[in-house]
C-alpha cells in the first residue's frame, strides 16, 4: 500500500471516529507531527475482531545526501538523517573504502592483504574461506563492546583521505581485540572461543529489537548471513567420501593475519619469522601475544630441529615442542633461514 492510500484510510479512520468530515480529518492529520500521524488509528484488538489488518506504519523519507557527523536533522526537516558509510565515499580507492568497513569489508581486506594469493593445484584457498570467521568475530566485539567501534568522525576523516594507514589507525582497538580472542591453542578454541562464538549465535538468532534506520537493517541482515554461514560450518553432512562430518573451518588463519597487521604497525616478529632465543635454541613464531597497546609481548614458537627423509641439511619445526616464551626471551632473527 503507498503512502497516499495509506494516508486517506488514515483520514477516513479519523473521521468515522472523531465525526468530523473527511476533508477536515485530512486538515487534522496534515498539521499533527509526524510521530502521532506515524501511530495507528486502529486498535490491536478491534483489527482482530473485524479481521481488518492493522494499519500499516508510514514511511519516513530519508535525506538523498549524506549528512554532517553532527547533523542533528534540523537542516532537513520532515526526513530521517542518512549517516555516512565508507561507500559513500567517491574517488577514493576501493581498498581504502573496503579496510573501513565493518564487518566483512574489514575482514576481507585484511586476508586479501596477508593471506598469499592460490597457486595452481594448492590448498591454500582454504584460508580464505575463513574470512567470513574473521568478520563475525568483528560482528560480535562490536555489538557486545561498543567502544570498540571506531568513531564515525575520525573513519570518515581517514578515508576521504584516501590513507589505509591512517584507517588502519583507527580500526586497531577493534583489531587488536580480535588478535587477543583469536588463538592457534586448539585447548583455547574449542573451550573458550567457539562457545563464545556459539553464543553470539544464538543471540543474533533471538534478537527482535527494532532496527532504527535502514542502515541498521542492513547490518543486521549481513551479521545473520554470518551466523548462518557459522551454523552451516558445524552441521554435519556427506562428504564426496560417503562419511557425515562438519566442513568446519580453518580458524587459525584469521589469527596469523591480525598478528601480521599488527607486527606491520608496531615492529615484532610475525606469523613464520624464523628467530633465535637468548638460551641459543633456533625457532619458528607461529602466534604472538598482545596486551592493549604496543609490540607484542610474547610469542608462540615451535622450536627447529634439522630435518629428515628428504630434508636433510633443512631446519624444520618440531611440531611436539608448543611454547610460549616472551619478548625478552628472543634475541633476534635466525640468520640461517634455511
Amino acid at each position: 500500500m503507498t503512502t497516499d492510500k495509506q494516508f486517506k484510510r488514515a483520514a477516513r479512520e479519523l473521521a468515522e471516529r472523531d465525526g468530523i468530515s473527511y476533508t477536515a480529518a485530512r486538515r487534522r492529520l496534515a498539521a499533527t507531527p509526524e510521530p502521532d500521524v506515524s501511530a495507528s488509528l486502529t486498535p490491536d484488538l478491534a483489527a482482530a475482531e473485524t479481521g481488518q489488518e492493522p494499519t500499516p506504519p508510514r514511511i519516513y523519507p530519508v535525506t538523498r545526501t549524506v549528512c554532517a557527523t553532527e547533523c542533528d536533522g534540523t537542516t532537513h526537516p520532515g526526513a530521517l538523517c542518512r549517516p555516512w558509510r565508507p561507500e559513500d565515499s567517491k574517488h577514493v580507492r576501493y581498498e581504502v573504502r573496503r579496510a573501513a568497513q565493518l564487518p566483512n569489508g574489514r575482514a576481507g581486506g585484511i586476508c586479501h592483504r596477508f593471506e598469499p594469493p592460490a597457486q595452481p593445484y594448492s590448498n591454500n584457498f582454504f584460508a580464505r574461506d575463513a574470512t567470513w570467521l574473521l568478520a563475525l568475530v568483528y560482528a560480535m566485539l562490536t555489538d557486545q563492546r561498543p567502544e570498540l567501534r571506531p568513531g564515525r568522525a575520525e573513519l570518515r576523516q581517514a578515508v576521504d583521505a584516501d590513507d589505509q594507514a591512517a584507517v588502519d589507525v583507527v580500526m586497531e582497538p577493534l583489531d587488536r581485540a580480535a588478535a587477543r580472542l583469536l588463538t592457534k591453542v586448539p585447548e583455547r578454541w574449542w573451550g573458550e572461543v567457539k562457545p563464545q562464538l556459539q553464543e553470539y549465535a544464538d543471540f543474533v538468532d533471538t534478537d527482535d529489537r527494532e532496527p532504527l534506520t535502514w542502515q541498521e537493517a542492513d547490518d543486521r541482515h549481513a551479521v545473520g548471513r554470518l551466523v548462518d554461514q557459522w551454523r552451516r560450518a558445524w552441521t554435519e553432512s556427506r562428504n564426496y567420501n560417503g562419511y557425515m562430518e562438519a566442513p568446519g573451518v580453518l580458524w587459525l588463519a584469521p589469527k596469523g593475519w591480525l598478528d601480521d597487521l599488527l607486527v606491520e604497525q608496531h615492529g615484532g616478529h610475525g606469523d613464520g619469522a624464523r628467530v633465535r632465543l637468548t638460551d641459543g635454541r633456533p625457532a619458528i613464531v607461529y602466534a604472538a601475544e598482545w596486551s592493549e597497546a604496543g609490540a607484542p609481548v610474547a610469542y608462540r614458537i615451535r622450536e627447529l630441529e634439522p630435518g629428515r627423509h628428504g630434508n636433510i641439511g633443512k631446519l624444520v619445526p618440531s611440531f611436539t615442542s608448543d611454547e610460549l616464551v616472551s619478548r625478552d626471551q628472543v634475541a633476534g632473527e635466525l640468520n640461517d633461514v634455511a
